[in-house]
């Protein structure tokens, strides 16, 4: 016997009717299909059994006294909630009025006197079928009930985790406002602000690929590194790299993170910028369009750190007057009639057009006015900085450490430790903590960097540095040098770091030291020297690089130790 006719078999019937004839011909039918059977000789007898006993169906006659079939109907359709009992009116009407009210009264079907037993079991069976069709989908519903119920759940919980990681009272600063608007309970849309010991406001506007929760998954983890490494007085270019590394190991390889970083120096009246994929920032000063920051590097995530220190914001003097604005692109690929996108454009010409002020708003506004759909298909993030009013209200003052005096450090990195560390990121936190140079700390960073990487690339793993002067040659020198990396088994580098005022100023002395087999640095610093720009490139860009950022760069035989003199600029 199959999982069907067991189900029939275990179904109860009630039958009403006041004949006693024609009640005992259905239950004989029925009994012999295996069904049980209860009966009910007028309709007030049969709200009573549906109350008493668990009913799969109802074979309903229509003329009793009392409670008529109609009424007893009724009564049994508002008892049973959402069971679904097949009511089957058994009559020997057949005008079509009567017909509709047992329809009207709630009735499923009918089944006409004299009773054919072909006929009566052939609805029985389309009836079962069709209650336990409908028990399967309420079955259903009510587990898709249960996991939706779960997911908002569980969507709200992430909801509040990436709210309360990604909260800040610096985004409450005057001078700063910011629209934010997930298209779905979760945003991949990331904005966080922060102050730096030295009072710099450092905010970062990204958005990660896809949007709700698979999107989200980065946010929690970003805005932890982000606000921590804000708090230690990073400098954003070391930020970044760190920020990319972490995204690079935890993120899946479709995932990344396009993103802005804006650092305003109210001290210096100067703001910088670093645009990695999002639309262009926009310096906007009298309905003039002083600066814009166009997508300048890769995305943070898409591939591991090869030069520290890349990354570099871009830095000018702020305007009286102006206003920096920056979005993510749910702003610039708002589609409107036609399938057109609001763009970079459109977006260039309201913020010139607006009033002082009025181009948050404004922007907002025609944004929405040029939207088609009703609802926006993407996160929205927008900020504006008003210059004037953020440094008019800038009375946050550099709460750093107190310069130490003097002090001397080394760190020695095997074979090992080069497969795994960058050592740049962990230097700069000492700097940084003894209070050494802060405003210098972009530059320093550059120059640690160069010199390490030289060291690591040129010094341990033997690379040819001349194999980078093509695009092609780019692709080969860093599969050489993934591939050197993973084969890495031998080989040391020496950071040494020396911080000592003297009358004429302050500086660090950096030294670096490898243990390779050094190279001809008296052929390279003459090619340096030299008015030739093509000797000058193939000396090596860090060198170029060290030279011009440095007081004093000495090298020492057999070329494998180098040794300089960063003097602070202020």
């Amino acid at each position: 016997m199959d999982d069907g006719i067991a189900k029939q078999d275990q179904s109860t019937f009630l039958v009403v009717d006041d004949e006693p004839v024609n009640a005992m011909l259905l239950e004989t039918v029925l009994v012999a299909r295996g069904f049980k059977v209860i009966t009910a000789a007028n309709g007030e007898e049969a709200v009573e059994r549906f109350k008493e006993h668990p009913i799969d169906m109802v074979l309903m006659d229509i003329m009793m006294p009392g409670i008529d079939g109609y009424e007893a109907t009724r009564r049994i359709k508002a008892l049973d909630r959402g069971g679904f009992v097949p009511v089957l009116f058994v009559t020997a009407l057949t005008d079509e009025q009567r017909l509709a009210q047992c329809v009207e009264a709630g009735g499923d079907d009918f089944i006409t006197k004299p009773i054919s037993r072909v006929q009566l079991n052939a609805k029985i069976e389309a009836w079962l079928r069709t209650r336990e069709l409908y028990r399967t989908v309420v079955a259903q519903r009510d587990v898709l009930r249960s996991h939706q119920a779960r997911l908002e759940h569980e969507q709200e919980t992430a909801e509040r985790i990436v709210a309360r990681a990604t909260s800040s009272n610096a985004l409450n600063t005057p001078g700063l406002r910011y629209f934010y608007s997930p298209a779905a309970i979760l945003s991949g849309d990331i904005l966080l602000a922060g102050r730096r010991p030295n009072g710099n406001l450092l905010i970062l506007i990204g958005d990660f690929t896809g949007h709700g929760i698979g999107a989200a998954v980065g946010v929690p983890g970003l805005a932890a590194v982000y606000y921590d490494l804000v708090a230690r007085g990073t400098h954003p270019a070391e930020m970044l790299d760190a920020i990319n590394e972490k995204l690079f190991r935890s993120l899946p390889p479709d995932m990344f993170l396009t993103a802005a970083l804006i650092e305003v120096d109210s001290g210096r009246r100067r703001v910088g910028v670093w645009n990695a994929g999002m639309p262009p920032v926009m310096l906007i000063s009298d309905g003039e369009l002083v600066a814009t920051f166009t997508s300048s590097d890769l995305p943070l995530g898409v591939e591991r750190n090869s030069a520290p220190g890349r990354r570099q914001l871009s830095y000018l003097d702020i305007p009286e007057r102006s206003y920096l604005y920056a979005c993510s692109d749910g702003i610039v690929e708002v589609a409107g009639e036609g399938g057109s996108l609001y763009g970079d454009e459109r977006l260039e010409q309201t913020l010139k057009n607006a009033t002082p002020g009025s181009g948050f708003d404004d922007l907002l506004k025609q944004v929405n006015d040029f939207r088609s759909a009703s609802e926006p298909s993407d996160d929205t993030t927008l900020i504006e900085l008003d210059f004037d009013s953020l440094i008019s209200n800038s009375s946050c003052i550099g709460y750093g450490a107190a310069e130490a005096v003097s002090w001397k450090t080394e760190l020695v990195l095997d074979a090992r430790t080069l497969a795994h560390v960058n050592p740049v990121p962990p230097m700069m936190n000492l700097l940084a903590d003894l209070g050494a140079l802060e405003e210098d700390r972009q530059s320093l960073y550059v120059v640690i960097a160069e010199l390490f990487t030289n060291a690591l690339e040129h010094g341990v793993l033997g690379l040819d540095s001349s194999l980078k002067r093509n695009e092609e040659g780019f692709d080969s020198y860093y599969q050489r040098r993934a591939q050197a990396m993973a084969d890495l088994d031998a080989g040391e580098v020496y950071i040494r770091l020396h911080y000592d005022p003297d009358a004429s100023g302050r500086g660090v002395v950096i030294e670096v030291e490898d243990t390779g087999p050094g190279f001809d640095y008296e052929r390279i610093l003459a090619a340096s020297d030299s008015r030739d720009v093509a000797s000058a490139i193939a000396a090596g860009r860090g060198i170029m690089l060290v030279r011009a950022l440095c007081e004093d760069v000495e090298y020492f035989p057999p070329g494998n130790r180098v040794r300089v003199r960063y003097k602070s600029s202020a």
